[in-house]
């Protein structure tokens, strides 16, 4: 009897001290015209109940709020219950929650001044406080007698990040459609995403652009047709304030003028991709936000400090390969592009939750809009060789990340453990044919591609009528899609070296490299040696599904450890780029042959050791020659050197630069396709393609007939 009571006693002090550990969390949420319609939520005037996510909003702004049990700092789930009360609002004040017992609640501010909410879970509460504002917009035309206005203060506080914004696409948009260099369908149904603080709601009456362009008297079917000058015109009109919001301004990304905004931290950073999203995120048109959304960087993919709850004490200063933060945290990765530190203490609030995906903001500089740029100091791969002679254009932001943590020859030495291997996605050091195990590289013929990893992974989305439509090219970065049996891929970009190719399956080997008797798909043959280099690795004979099926304690305890580490390794670097070879095809199948031979296994198949590296520099002719509308150039290089390879006309005169930076030994195809380095076409007729080193010029001729 007395020991039922005492567990009695235990499981109600059990229950007692789980619901005092109770955490709540408030979400603001950012509510898109897609997200809208998925969740089928109302949106009248296609518009009127958008949210930016932010704290700060236009008085008549709908506000969407969700509850959550964040007990353990790791993930948020849904609680049992859920309490929603308004526990303050401003003098005159009629606004209401409109659910004060489910998940989600809304609410659409009616005055100015600050709203806290309060949600009760169980015996735990949390508040959040909204600030309802009118807009002041920025007056970066200099107009005149504005009132005060962003730029008043930030022409002179932070004016570098105003001076950028300046001349952004964001601020040029609602000029530029004016001017009539948009399209002639551009009007009053663009103007909600084109300017600062539209919404045609009843309630909202916030000095945004249309309350402005009510009280200056603008209707936009007065000042068509558009055409050049418009913008300029309405300067000089009783008008102008309108300017002030005619603009994707500062108050469209942080919020509403905050009368308390004096400082930094008054109004709202955003960080999250919903506040983008209000306009980025309409399809049919605007769909980069949804594009990202399939992908893992939208948050799908953590660390795996960041799955346990961060533990670390030190605050990020070097940013080096091995802080897991740089790459997985979104913050972390701006400030490591920004030189400024990182705090990943738990101590400090960094936890699983505090985490930042990596979203539009990650890679965008929010005010030019601009890709960000890595010090130049980091432009290592992990075994120390410098890549700031390769030209990855706009693929450079990728590489930054997509590069190995360790290297082959340094990692087979050492003692194995669990997470022993290169870790993950180093796209980059395949690409330039370094950090395999025992094995010299080659290097890629893709690397002549412009803008290298950009160009090919954010083609436009192959017309598939609706089947991939967001799920392939562009912002999801994804090549391929498959559903119902069939694949779709993003192959416009391989057209000009590799013909009429439907799918990357099109692309068929040029030799029998897995030795079974058939030319098969490239992706294929690199799958098939793949396979075979993990049967040769224990357990012997069986096929591995995941790189956890081999057994790493076997190979560490074998006399043969050397050996096997290093095939293992090099199973590892290529199973982890992910691309069966088409980041760089010879290198991937170079290293899967000999590792194979490293383990005493013959190759039947074609042997790319044969394939040795050139001995002396040579120009190939073209081919095709004649050509329309693009040819290929071959050369090659016997050692690293800085190549330039450029088209001339009959004069001698530069017409193209197809190359211009260091190159590593080996074979390279460049392609011109009859435009100049500006983009213009050529006219039909006799041209010279030059190839230039220290102590080697060689010229060629080509016609482009049209």
């Amino acid at each position: 009897m007395i020991k039922a009571k005492l567990l009695c006693v235990a499981a109600l002090l059990f229950l007692v001290n789980s619901a005092v550990a109770q955490k709540v969390a408030i979400k603001v949420e950012a509510m898109s015209i897609h997200r809208l319609n998925t969740m089928r939520l109302p949106n009248p005037n296609d518009w009127d109940n958008v949210s930016s996510g932010l704290t700060k909003v236009g008085t008549g702004t709908m506000v969407w709020l969700s509850g959550w049990d964040i007990t353990g700092d790791s993930t948020y789930k849904a609680g049992t219950s859920y309490l929603w009360s308004m526990t303050s609002r401003p003098a005159g004040s009629t606004a209401t929650l409109d659910s004060t017992m489910k998940q989600w609640t809304s609410f659409r501010p009616d005055k100015e001044g600050d709203y806290v909410i309060r949600l009760t879970m169980g015996t735990r509460d949390t508040s959040v406080t909204i600030t309802s504002a009118k807009y002041v917009g920025t007056n970066w035309k200099n107009i005149s007698g504005a009132a005060m206005n962003c730029a008043t203060c930030h022409q002179t506080a932070a004016p570098e990040n105003m001076n950028k914004w300046k001349e952004s696409g964001h601020a040029k948009m609602f000029e530029r459609g004016l001017n009539g260099q948009i399209a002639a369908y551009w009007g009053e149904s663009c103007f909600k995403c084109h300017t600062t603080g539209y919404n045609k709601n009843a309630l909202a009456r916030n000095d945004g652009f249309d309350d402005v362009a009510t009280a200056v008297g603008f209707v936009d079917s007065l000042w068509r047709p558009w055409r050049a000058g418009r913008f300029d015109s309405l300067l000089t009109t009783n008008k102008k304030n309108l300017s002030l919001t005619a603009t994707i301004g500062c108050e469209s990304c942080h919020g509403p003028y905050n009368p308390q905004h004096f400082g930094k931290g008054t109004q709202p950073i955003p960080k999250d991709a919903g506040t983008c999203a209000q306009c980025h995120d309409e399809p049919w048109r605007h769909n980069r936000v949804v594009q990202w959304e399939n992908t893992t960087h939208s948050g799908k993919v953590a660390s795996p400090a960041n799955r346990r709850g961060y533990t670390g004490t030190s605050v990020v200063t070097a940013y080096t390969l091995n802080d897991c933060v740089r790459c997985h945290d979104g913050q972390a990765y701006v400030n490591f592009t920004e030189g400024r530190s990182f705090d990943n203490r738990t101590a400090s609030g960094y936890s699983r939750l505090a985490r930042t995906p990596i979203t539009c903001l990650t890679c965008h500089e929010p005010h030019s809009t601009a890709l960000r740029k890595a010090p130049a100091s980091s432009d290592t791969l992990s075994m120390g060789y410098r890549y700031s002679g390769v030209n990855f254009g706009k693929g450079s932001l990728c590489v930054d990340c997509h590069k190995y943590r360790r290297y082959g020859d340094d990692q087979i030495m050492r003692n194995m453990s669990s997470t022993w291997g290169p870790h993950y996605a180093g796209v980059a050091d395949v690409f330039l044919g370094q950090g395999a195990a025992g094995v010299t590289g080659f290097v890629s013929g893709h690397r002549l591609v412009d803008n290298t990893c950009v160009a090919c992974h954010m083609q436009a989305t192959p017309d598939t009528s609706s089947v991939a439509r967001d799920k392939i090219g562009m912002h999801t970065w994804n090549l391929r899609y498959e559903t119902g049996g069939r694949k779709y891929d993003t192959v416009e970009l391989c057209k000009p070296c590799h013909g009429s190719i439907t799918t990357y399956d099109d692309i068929i080997s040029s030799l029998d490299y897995d030795g079974n008797g058939r030319k098969e798909a490239f992706t294929v043959e690199v799958k098939n040696l793949l396979k075979r280099l993990g049967k040769a690795l224990p357990p012997y004979g069986v096929e591995k599904v995941a790189t956890t099926d081999i057994d790493r304690n076997a190979i560490a305890t074998n006399k043969d450890s050397v050996k096997l580490k290093t095939a293992f390794w090099n199973y590892l670097y290529v199973k982890y780029d992910g691309s069966y070879g088409i980041h760089n095809p010879t290198h991937v199948v170079n290293v899967l042959q000999q590792s194979l031979k490293l383990l005493g296994y013959s190759l039947t198949g074609a042997d790319l050791v044969d394939a040795n590296l050139p001995r002396e520099f040579e120009l190939s002719q073209n081919y095709p020659n004649p050509f329309n509308p693009m040819t290929k150039i071959s050369f090659t290089v016997p050692k690293e050197s800085r190549i330039e390879l450029q088209v001339l006309d009959v004069l001698g005169r530069v017409v193209a630069t197809l190359v211009d930076e260091v190159l590593p030994a080996g074979r390279h195809t460049a392609v011109w396709n009859g435009r100049t380095s500006d983009g213009r076409l050529t006219a039909s007729g006799l041209y010279f393609y030059r190839l230039k080193t220290e102590g080697y010029v060689a010229t060629k001729k080509m016609i482009l007939l049209k």
